[in-house]
């Protein structure tokens, strides 16, 4: 019989959810560990990251600084390419449709 928490990934994404609820939305997108900040300009992107940063560090959560991808115009997420010029799918996923 296995152990551990039933359904671990649903109630880790509403701890995410929990933690960064006046976040959502307004410039942060959050699926399980995935966390997207986006902004306007970059002045206003440094103070979303250290915003966030300081909620992860409020929760007792850290983010592993390899897996990090700072300040980047573009970004694979999800299956996607979010670029300023917009969404497209990522080329390895159209590949295998």
């Amino acid at each position: 019989m296995p152990f551990g928490l039933t359904n671990a990934p649903a109630a880790f994404q509403q701890f995410m959810n929990n933690i960064f609820s006046n976040l959502l939305d307004v410039y942060v997108m959050i699926y399980l560990d995935n966390i997207l900040i986006y902004s306007n300009n970059m002045s206003e992107h440094y103070q979303h990251v250290k915003k966030v940063l300081k909620y992860l560090c409020k929760a007792s959560l850290c983010a592993k600084a390899e897996k990090c991808k700072l300040y980047s115009k573009l970004v694979e997420y999800m299956g996607y390419i979010l670029s300023p010029s917009g969404l497209t799918m990522s080329d390895d996923k159209v590949k295998i449709i």
